[in-house]
C-alpha cells in the first residue's frame, strides 16, 4: 500500500473498529449493572479501567514506533484489543472485567500513537491537523457505532454477545492491517547517520511545552470521558429516559464528536494558519458551557434541549483530540512524533482513568449529578489556564 489516501482509510478503519467495543460498553452499562449487581460508580468505571492500559503503554509504544516502525505496533495493538474484549465477553465478575479491560486498553495504548505517527509521516504539514483529526474520528465514530449497534444486540442476545462481536471486528482489522500496510521509509539526517533514539526520547521528556499540553489535556480527556461514560446513566437515572432512548443521545454526541474532530482540524489548518492552542481553547469553553447546561436538566427537559446539548457535547467535548495530537507531534518534531504523542496519551489516559471514578464518587456521596457537572466545568477552566504559557512551534505550511 503506497497511496497516502489508502493509508489514511486503513488507519481510520483501525482506529474506528478499535473503539466500537470499549466506547460502546457505556451504552449497555445499565444492562451490565443489572446482571452483575454493580453500583453507579462501578458501572461508570469501564472506560476508566480500559484507559489504565494506555497510561502504561502509550509512551513506550510511541518510542518503539519511532525506532522500529508503525506496522508491527499497529497489528500488536489490535490483537491485544481483540483478545481483551473477547475475554471480557466471558467475564464472570466485575473484578475480572476490570483486569481484562486493562489488557485491551494496553492494546489501544500501542495502536493510537502509532497511527498518529503514520498520519504525520504520510502527509505534509499543511494537512496534518486535518489528517490526524480524520484519523481520530475513529474514537467518536467507533463509539457511535458501538452505541447504535450494541444495545439492540445486548437486548436480543445478551451483553456478552455484543462485546464478543466487537472483539471479532477488531481481530478482522488486525488481519487486514497485516495484509495491506507497509511503513513509509523515513529519511535520515545529512551524512546518513541516524539520530540515536534515546536522544529523541530524553528531548521529549525534557520539553516544558509538551508537559503543559499533556497535563492540560489530562483534564480535557477526563471531561470527555465523563461525558461519554455517564451520559446514558445520567439520562436514564436522573432524566428518567429508557436505555434505548438515552443511548440515542450518546450516538448523537459521538457522531457530532466525529464531525468536530474534522471541523477543528480544518479550522486549525485553514482558518488559523496552523495554530493549535486557539482551537483547544474554543473546545474548552464549549465544554464548560455543556457541563453547566447539563447540570440544569430534569425529567421535564425535552428533546428540544437534549438534542442540541448532545450534539454540542460531542463537538466541544470530543472534537479537540486530533488537534491536540498534532500539537504534541509538532512540538517534538517528526522524528520524535511517536514518542511525543505517546507521552501525551499516557498523561491524558491518566485523566481518563481517574476522572470518571472521582466523578462517580462525587455524584453518589457529595453533591449529586447537578453538582458533579458544575465541578466538571471548573476542571476545564484549570485546563485552559495550563495552555496559556505554551509556545507553539513555528513551521512552514508547505
Amino acid at each position: 500500500m503506497t497511496n497516502r489516501w489508502a493509508v489514511l482509510a486503513l488507519i481510520m478503519a483501525a482506529q474506528t473498529m478499535a473503539n466500537v467495543g470499549p466506547l460502546g460498553i457505556p451504552s449497555i452499562a445499565p444492562l451490565i449493572r443489572d446482571d452483575l449487581q454493580l453500583s453507579v460508580t462501578q458501572a461508570g468505571s469501564f472506560l476508566s479501567t480500559y484507559y489504565i492500559g494506555p497510561v502504561l503503554m502509550s509512551l513506550p509504544a510511541g518510542w518503539l514506533a519511532d525506532r522500529w516502525g508503525v506496522r508491527g505496533a499497529m497489528i500488536l495493538g489490535q490483537v491485544l484489543i481483540a483478545a481483551g474484549l473477547g475475554a471480557a465477553a466471558a467475564a464472570p465478575s466485575y473484578s475480572f472485567i476490570v483486569l481484562i479491560l486493562i489488557l485491551a486498553g494496553a492494546g489501544y495504548g500501542v495502536l493510537n500513537p502509532t497511527t498518529t505517527k503514520a498520519g504525520m509521516a504520510w502527509f505534509p504539514p499543511r494537512q496534518r491537523a486535518t489528517v490526524v483529526g480524520l484519523k481520530q474520528v475513529g474514537l467518536p465514530f467507533g463509539g457511535a457505532v458501538g452505541a447504535f449497534v450494541m444495545p439492540p444486540l445486548a437486548i436480543a442476545f445478551g451483553w456478552r454477545a455484543a462485546v464478543g462481536v466487537s472483539a471479532a471486528v477488531v481481530g478482522a482489522l488486525a488481519l487486514l492491517t497485516w495484509l495491506l500496510y507497509r511503513d513509509l521509509p523515513e529519511p535520515g539526517p545529512a551524512g546518513g547517520t541516524a539520530t540515536p533514539p534515546r536522544a529523541d526520547f530524553w528531548a521529549v521528556m525534557g520539553n516544558r511545552d509538551l508537559w503543559l499540553v499533556g497535563v492540560s489535556t489530562l483534564l480535557f480527556a477526563g471531561v470527555q470521558t465523563v461525558f461519554l461514560a455517564f451520559l446514558v446513566l445520567y439520562l436514564h437515572e436522573a432524566v428518567h429516559l429508557e436505555v434505548m432512548t438515552a443511548a440515542k443521545y450518546l450516538v448523537a454526541a459521538q457522531c457530532s464528536g466525529a464531525a468536530g474532530r474534522i471541523g477543528f482540524g480544518l479550522l486549525s489548518d485553514r482558518l488559523f494558519g496552523g495554530r493549535r492552542r486557539i482551537v483547544l481553547a474554543i473546545a474548552g469553553v464549549g465544554s464548560i458551557a455543556c457541563a453547566l447546561v447539563l447540570s440544569t436538566t430534569t425529567p421535564a427537559t425535552g428533546p428540544w434541549l437534549l438534542v442540541p446539548l448532545a450534539i454540542c457535547i460531542g463537538v466541544f467535548g470530543v472534537g479537540w483530540n486530533g488537534v491536540q495530537h498534532t500539537l504534541m507531534a509538532e512540538l517534538a518534531g517528526t522524528r520524535a512524533a511517536g514518542t511525543a504523542v505517546g507521552l501525551g496519551l499516557a498523561i491524558s489516559s491518566l485523566g481518563v482513568t481517574v476522572c470518571p471514578p472521582v466523578f462517580g464518587l462525587v455524584v453518589e456521596r457529595v453533591v449529586g449529578f447537578a453538582g458533579g457537572w458544575v465541578a466538571l466545568a471548573a476542571s476545564m477552566v484549570l485546563a485552559l489556564l495550563l495552555l496559556l504559557p505554551v509556545r507553539e512551534r513555528a513551521f512552514s505550511m508547505s
